[in-house]
């Protein structure tokens, strides 16, 4: 009978808490702590066993040997990839989550860097006003840029100190006429919104209530210089609601057992006003400032 070379493979699993500025450090200092013994894993730590064939023994390597073999794993990886959770992509790709958020980083940074950027040179009055400015060329480096500034050194005046000056401070600083430049990457764009699903009646007909004033989204919206009340939430109509009742009643000086009266046009007026009042301070848009 053949003997193969089984591994057995026991887990502990323990999370502790630790203070860090980023996740690489936080793990550095729990791996410091651990070989300090400030950690120590015991059979209470338990996580689970993993019992296969180890890598080195002989049917293993002859597998890994064996194109037929190697072309099936592939084949199966590729049909179960898309079942794979993230968090075991993450180990197979980075090793770890905090590995995987520091590559990420440097990633984003080298893509910050190679961003395709534009540099507009412009020529400016004394003081660098901006109604003053005028453009000269794009150019697509800094380096493009001073190198067209020191073939026009002599039609446009400019000292060594100019050039020094520009290049540091991307600006001249003469007394008279002075050049300097601004840059931006190219196609940037805003981030789109996410589209918002379309309200139901029932979310602009809701009424709210408080003491004789009643208000719906609806009747905001029907206005003759309506808002838009597509992000106002539930919380802020009652609020809007209850600061106009307050204030109407403040307005009209009230007494406790009084009552608005919408059918006298003084008491109707200051309630509009009021409620308009309330609306613009909760930061609701008109449609017309969009």
């Amino acid at each position: 009978m053949k003997k193969y070379r089984i591994a057995i493979e026991e887990t502990l699993r323990k999370v502790v808490e630790i203070e860090a500025e980023t996740p690489g450090l936080a793990v550095c200092r729990a791996e410091d702590e651990y070989n300090e013994e400030k950690h120590v894993l015991s059979a209470d730590n338990f996580a689970g066993a993993d019992i296969a064939l180890s890598a080195d023994d002989t049917t293993f390597m002859e597998a890994l040997g064996n194109t037929d073999f190697m072309e099936y794993v592939q084949c199966r990886f590729e049909e179960y990839r898309e079942s794979i959770s993230i968090e075991d992509k993450i180990r197979l790709a980075f090793g770890s989550f905090d590995n995987a958020l520091y590559e990420f980083g440097e990633y984003r940074k080298e893509a910050a860097r190679n961003r395709p950027q534009v540099y507009l040179l412009y020529r400016s009055d004394a003081w660098h006003s901006r109604s003053s400015m005028e453009l000269i060329a794009p150019f697509s480096s800094l380096e493009n840029m001073m190198e067209y500034l020191r073939r026009k050194k002599k039609e446009f005046r400019l000292t060594e100190s100019d050039l020094e000056e520009f290049e540091n401070n991307q600006q001249t600083q003469r007394r008279d006429e002075n050049y300097l430049y601004e840059s931006d990457y190219l196609d940037v764009l805003p981030e789109q919104e996410p589209e918002l699903p379309p309200k139901d009646d029932v979310f602009y007909d809701k009424v709210f209530t408080c003491g004789q004033s009643e208000l719906s989204r609806r009747e905001l919206e029907s206005l003759p210089e309506p808002f838009n009340t597509c992000h106002v939430t539930d919380e802020q109509m009652e609020q809007i609601v209850y600061e106009t009742e307050m204030e109407t009643r403040d307005q009209l000086r009230l007494g406790e057992g009084e009552s608005i009266d919408f059918n006298n046009d003084h008491h109707s007026e200051i309630w509009w006003e009021e409620m308009e009042k309330a609306v613009v301070r909760h930061g609701v848009p008109y449609y017309e400032d969009e």
